[in-house]
């Protein structure tokens, strides 16, 4: 569809406008049997709307500041679709509409004949009544696919709407930059609003979504809601990469706090409705501001795409003059780099996605604090814990120089920066008697846990941003706190259950211990920070062997 949508932006149309008809067939199966196309440009004169159906013609063949050139896209969409395809064109609202046609079945019976295939001349015709109302006024042009066989109920999509909701999502997204600049293209009747991978644009389908849930939807309460409402990207690079004698861009933004809201909510219905899972390692190509593709590029991301790249918009924007270095097909349909060009935009991509990653878990961080998500999660274990020491060997570590420094830091971590003073001299109060404290905070750094000995407590942070938090523990808290039956046998609550207690014993086992030495953060401090290391690398490399 794409394909006859770029002959329309190169005729300067205006309007573009889309019906799919629907039917049923002889085996008594819905489908659509009609795509119909119409537009307001200047139309085509008698001597090129004949060569319309013939492929391989093009009235701008190989030319390179346009965004068709090979002649064989329009066509060859039309005819894998349906059987026939029919033209009505006029270059003036004072001349009578001319049409062309080319019918597959006739052609087989003429070849069949032994006689020579032909395109007959354009001839006046009026338009059909059913399609009189997507008619342009003035100059303009109408392309129908029909005898379409192509498209019944479960073949590309589950129903007709499920389809019309697939086209117009593909086509919000392949031409967003015309939209966006005021070029109109409807589908049964419903106007098209630009979707930006990107995230920079304004006035987007994504930000009629984000505004819904801020103001009417379930994120009106949000603690990650931002004030004022702010649903722009941030851009973390805009970089020309050179190629030959032109230039290419590569633009990488992470998307806003309103969006990313916090870690473990990329596949929820908002995250769904924004279209966010079809964008985890995608790479939007732009070719002369029309999208030619949008997926992953093998061995492209540094350490290969991870969950939350999800939150990344990626673009790389070029001119047909360098086709021949991205691997444009000839129905421009999909992009693949050429080994050089692949490792110019592979290193701008390495550190750009790094400092992404960053960021996100900054904002996750920010969100998991206000949201106070973790908070008082070990408690239960913790208390049942305390009991068990009062029998076992007491603490040798000194404690830190500044006790109350470190609970107050503490309280912050795990509260946030906006909790209030009150509200953290409660939760100092709850734990000082205490011989153990575990908390689940987010800190950067590949550290598994942070552990602190204060007059004789242990003070133990597990990190949420680790992969084993990320990949074990929250995946088996989220069993464990679920009621069984709800989607999850009771063996399997009760196994998770266990096994989170077992974790959390483990981790106050391994602090007590280091509170048996005098000078635990001398002596153990280091062997920490590689066995977070070295756990974030293993669980990266090893899994699924069993």
């Amino acid at each position: 569809m794409g394909e006859v949508i770029d002959n329309s932006l190169e005729a300067n149309a205006n309007s573009i406008r889309i019906r799919l008809d629907e039917a049923v067939n002889p085996r008594g199966k819905k489908h659509v049997h009609r795509i119909v196309f119409t537009d307001d440009g200047s139309g085509m004169p008698a001597d090129v709307l004949q060569h319309y159906p013939q492929i391989g013609f093009s009235t701008r063949y190989m030319r390179t500041d346009t965004i068709g050139k090979f002649g064989v896209g329009a066509k060859l969409a039309a005819l894998n679709y349906g059987t026939r395809l029919d033209v009505w064109s006029r270059t003036s609202p004072r001349e009578p509409w001319l049409h062309v046609y080319f019918d597959l079945n006739e052609a087989l019976q003429t070849e069949t004949a032994g006689d020579e295939i032909r395109i007959k001349p354009p001839q006046p015709s009026s338009v059909p009544e059913d399609l009189r109302e997507l008619t342009p006024e003035n100059a303009g042009t109408i392309v129908v696919w029909s005898n379409v066989d192509r498209l019944e109920h479960g073949m590309r999509a589950d129903n007709f709407d499920k389809l019309r909701l697939d086209v117009e999502k593909e086509l919000s997204r392949i031409f967003r930059v015309f939209i966006n600049d005021g070029i109109t293209i409807e589908v049964n009747g419903r106007v098209l609003l630009p979707h930006d991978p990107l995230m920079l644009m304004t006035g987007t389908w994504a930000e009629q979504v984000l505004t819904d849930y801020y103001i009417k939807g379930e994120g009106a309460a949000a603690p990650w809601k931002p004030e004022p409402l702010d649903f722009a990207a941030d851009v973390i690079r805009n970089e020309e990469i050179r190629v030959a004698d032109s230039s290419a861009w590569l633009t990488v933004t992470l998307y806003p706090r309103a969006v990313a809201r916090k870690r473990g909510l990329g596949r929820d219905k908002l995250a769904t409705n924004l279209r966010i899972p079809e964008n985890l390692g995608a790479i939007s190509f732009m070719r002369l501001d029309r999208e030619i593709s949008y997926t992953n590029v093998p061995r492209i991301f540094p350490r290969g795409v991870q969950d939350p790249d999800r939150f990344i918009g990626i673009t790389v924007s070029f001119g047909p003059d360098l086709d021949e270095y991205f691997g444009v097909r000839n129905v421009k349909r999909g992009a693949e780099p050429h080994d050089q060009l692949r490792e110019k935009l592979r290193k701008v991509l390495e550190s750009a996605i790094a400092e992404a990653r960053k960021r996100l878990d900054t904002y996750w961080g920010d969100a998991q604090r206000a949201a106070k998500d973790h908070a008082g999660e070990h408690g239960p274990i913790v208390e049942a814990a305390a009991e068990a020491n009062r029998t076992m060997p007491k603490a040798r570590a000194e404690g830190q120089s500044e006790p109350e420094r470190t609970f107050q830091d503490l309280a912050i971590d795990v509260l946030g920066q906006t909790s209030t003073d009150q509200e953290r001299d409660t939760y100092i109060q709850r734990l000082k008697d205490l011989p153990f404290v575990v908390e689940s905070v987010d800190f950067p750094g590949k550290q598994f846990i942070d552990i602190r000995h204060v007059s004789g407590q242990v003070i133990i942070e597990l990190n949420t941003r680790h992969r084993f938090y990320r990949e074990m523990w929250a995946p088996l808290r989220a069993i464990a706190d679920s009621e069984p039956g709800a989607g999850h046998s009771n063996e399997s609550v009760q196994t998770a259950r266990r096994t989170v207690e077992v974790l959390t014993l483990l981790l106050i086992s391994y602090g007590k211990a280091e509170s048996m030495n005098e000078n635990p953060v001398e002596q153990y401090s280091e062997l920490r920070d590689y066995w977070g290391m070295f756990l974030d690398s293993m669980m990266g490399k090893v899994k699924d062997v069993l």
